[in-house]
């Protein structure tokens, strides 16, 4: 059983991880004010860009902090069996996205509509720049937070594959916001689908001790999504 310390540190990550995404909230915000007369898309994307480069910075900074430096992150020259993982990863959180899809209709679980679905509903174009912003700042912004600081940083106080489940915890946790409005049910079921594709995006980190691999994952994950949302409007 996991002690007090191990469960201040899961608390002290996930209060980092929260702070995080605030700190990105406030980002996006001033990104909205400085493009408010930029077509929407764009003026989206530079939102999304701008709160992911800050909660990657938040997670550089913690590491710092915590007397850390670059290297901690494991950003290490993939090898084409890593490239492979983090591929293959990416598909395979498709697929169970499609199954969690599948299940939830079959047991009329009410969906929770994200933020960016909707506005996406309302101005489809967003969908081809979120794929590109997906892929040079949301997906390597979130996996510096995720993987790079939360999971790594309870490598010392939890067993690697708990670290995995608990950083997925918090990585669900801190998704909440997004899915506000939507009923309790729904919410419930979307949080415990990303815990699940975090604990994938984990394990694939876990394994190959690269922050490259997920951060592959993570942008096939996304980018294929924006894309077939695109072509579903």
């Amino acid at each position: 059983m996991a002690g007090f310390d191990a469960y201040a540190a899961a608390a002290r990550v996930a209060l980092v991880s929260l702070a995080a995404v605030l700190l990105g909230s406030v980002a996006g915000a001033v990104g909205a004010a400085a493009t408010a007369g930029v077509p929407g898309a764009l003026s989206y994307g530079v939102q999304s860009a701008l709160a992911s480069a800050v909660i990657g910075a938040v997670a550089v900074a913690a590491v710092h902090v915590r007397g850390g430096d670059w290297a901690f992150f494991d950003l290490d020259r993939p090898s084409a069996r890593t490239v492979g993982i983090g591929l293959a990863a990416g598909v395979a959180m498709l697929g169970l996205l499609w199954a969690f899809s599948v299940l939830t209709t079959a047991l009329n679980v009410p969906s929770a509509s994200h933020g960016v679905q909707e506005r996406i509903e309302a101005n489809p174009t967003i969908a081809l720049v979120m794929a590109v912003v997906s892929v040079l700042f949301v997906a390597p912004g979130e996996e510096l937070l995720a993987r790079g600081f939360v999971q790594k940083t309870l490598y010392s106080h939890y067993s690697p594959r708990l670290a995995v489940v608990v950083a997925s915890a918090v990585f669900a946790g801190v998704h909440v916001f997004a899915y506000a409005t939507a009923p309790a049910l729904a919410v419930a079921a979307s949080l415990t689908q990303l815990f699940c594709i975090s604990l994938v995006l984990g394990a694939i980190y876990l394994h190959t001790e690269n922050l490259v691999a997920p951060i592959l994952a993570h942008t096939v994950y996304n980018a294929v999504q924006f894309l077939l949302v695109y072509l579903s409007v």
